[in-house]
């Protein structure tokens, strides 16, 4: 007889599900949407179909398809409000399962367009107000609960642009994370803003471990280099050689450029990573200052990202619960591994509960603390129609938010 739980619960177009042999829910900072996968066996349906029976009525409406809002609760506690994206019929002699697959509503920010109707820019705005203007008719509400900057004077997007898309690249100036609160909410935040609810230590309530230490994208010396505008006002541009002016005195050919001027022009910001002991380099192009982050800030913001996505750990605890609290991800928590050697704080960067014939379990991805750090990103120049902008051309160290 499979094992089941009560502790979760879906509902959706009027419907109530209860006793789930298996169950699947899923939050990642790397991933903006929260999803789920929950599987239903269906005894009523199984003794219906089965010849010269007469049954109970279904337990799984059939009614209940891939399309309808939903919401999953955790010991009534809602976790996540969404949409079916998917229903899955199984049948055999032996048993008849449904499984429901889905995603929270920030889902349709990564797929859809931000605003197909126009228009092209909005003016004067801070990151909430433009968040609040593209989330409104997804029915997702954007909060924030860190300083979000000053106004942009213009943001500008394509009609084809994603939501995502276009407010990552505001969100990215701003030095902002964004993260789906899982209930219907965009969050604006910064890594690592609470607390877990308890310690993880070998031997304690970690039941499994894995770790990792990646040095594939590491690298012994991070180069940020930057341009803007040389400061040569009143000087005129030189004849070339075989320009004749109209009249008068050709004006004085500019001198070689001052230190000054050259410093101006081309910027370049180093960080060195010790523990990359062979000749590793990388540099990355910014085209604007602007006021924002110098390219040694960013230098030394990129070797810190890297520096925290190499260590990465993996562990199963019991339940998904610690001292009545969830599990959540963007937590900090101490962490004491001596088989990894870790013995400091690290960020919880994904957490998935579970359920199965193991029973409740959640698996808890942590990295370094600083592998979600933002930094304020040099401001984008205005281009002609279809040139790349500043924000297009800079790579950034942090891991993208994926499409899931």
């Amino acid at each position: 007889m499979p094992t089941f739980t009560d502790r979760v619960t879906l509902k959706a177009a009027g419907y109530v599900l209860r006793q789930f042999i298996e169950a699947k829910i899923e939050r990642d900072l790397q991933n903006i949407a929260g999803r789920f996968s929950v599987t239903c066996l269906d005894a009523q349906r199984l003794a219906q179909s089965l010849p010269a029976q007469i049954g109970q009525p279904p337990t799984i409406p059939v009614r209940l398809l891939a399309g309808h809002a939903c919401e999953l609760a955790i010991d009534g506690e809602t976790v996540l409000l969404g949409w079916i994206d998917k229903v899955t019929g199984e049948w055999s002699g032996e048993h008849i399962r449904f499984r429901f697959e889905g995603r929270d509503k920030t889902g349709d920010l990564v797929e859809c367009a931000a605003l197909p109707n126009g228009p092209s820019e909005l003016r004067n705005v801070d990151l909430l107000s433009a968040a609040k203007t593209v989330c409104q008719p997804f029915g997702i509400t954007p909060k924030a609960d860190v300083d979000i900057g000053a106004p942009f004077r213009v943001l500008a997007l394509y009609p084809h642009e994603t939501a995502l898309s276009f407010l990552e690249k505001g969100a990215r100036q701003r030095a902002v994370l964004l993260v789906s609160d899982g209930v219907g909410g965009l969050l604006l935040t910064r890594g690592g803003s609470t607390r877990g609810p308890a310690p993880l230590r070998i031997g304690e309530l970690i039941q499994d471990s894995e770790w990792h230490h990646d040095h594939a994208h590491r690298f012994s010396d991070y180069f940020v280099k930057g341009q803007t505008a040389p400061n040569r006002a009143g000087t005129a541009a030189p004849l070339t050689s075989t320009a004749v002016p109209f009249g008068g005195t050709p004006p004085a050919t500019p001198g070689p450029a001052t230190a000054k001027e050259k410093a101006a022009v081309a910027m370049t910001g180093h960080a060195v990573d010790p523990e990359i002991t062979r000749w590793r380099p990388t540099v990355r192009m910014v085209r604007s200052q602007s006021g924002m982050s110098s390219v040694q800030e960013q230098a030394e913001w990129a070797l810190r990202v890297a520096r925290g996505q190499a260590d990465h750990l993996e562990y199963t605890v019991l339940d998904w619960r610690a001292n009545g609290a969830l599990w959540r991800p963007n937590q900090v928590v101490p962490v004491w591994d001596p088989y990894a050697g870790v013995d400091r704080d690290m960020l919880i960067a994904g957490v998935t509960y579970e359920f199965s014939e193991k029973g409740a379990r959640t698996k808890l991805r942590l990295v370094g603390v600083t592998a979600y750090d933002r930094i304020d990103e040099a401001e984008r120049r205005k281009h002609r129609h279809g040139h790349q902008t500043a924000q297009q051309q800079l790579t950034t160290a942090a891991a993208p938010i994926q499409a899931h």
